[in-house]
């Protein structure tokens, strides 16, 4: 195979430019200041390529993260939801009760704590496994007394 010989001067801009790449040569290697160039100009065609494909790569990343940042916001806003429910619930339910007397009170209240444990417990076991022990974690935490 026959080399294409292309012959161009080049000029340097600056004379600490010029300094820089001899050393650089001398440094690195390159045998004389046109094959320090040539390899120059290779590397840098190389990475324009991979540059427009790193950009391409980060845009699909930058969008991939944007819709699960739209996805965990709607999870954030549904168990708000949910609260708020469950709130309303049991704030309705607390107002349709009726007080006990008073010489009754203590066993409606070691009845009422007996029930709520019944409650936190069928709830527990309602929430898949993977989220078991953080629920009861979360429950024994604000556990009442």
């Amino acid at each position: 195979m026959v080399k294409t010989v292309i012959s161009r001067n080049f000029r340097y801009p600056s004379a600490e430019l010029r300094e820089r790449v001899r050393t650089a040569v001398k440094e690195r290697g390159f045998r004389s200041e046109q094959a320090f160039l040539i390899a120059a100009c290779e590397h840098e065609l190389r990475e324009g390529d991979n540059t427009e494909a790193t950009a391409q790569l980060e845009a699909r990343i930058a969008a991939t993260l944007a819709n699960m940042a739209k996805e965990v916001q709607a999870l954030f806003t549904l168990g708000h939801t949910q609260f708020a429910l469950t709130n309303s619930l049991l704030q309705y339910v607390l107002t349709c009760m009726v007080e006990p007397p008073e010489e009754v009170l203590p066993a409606a209240r070691a009845r009422a704590k007996l029930r709520y444990a019944k409650i936190l417990r069928l709830a527990a076991e309602e929430v898949a496994t993977r989220n078991k022990a953080t629920l009861e974690e979360v429950l024994t935490g604000g556990k009442q007394e």
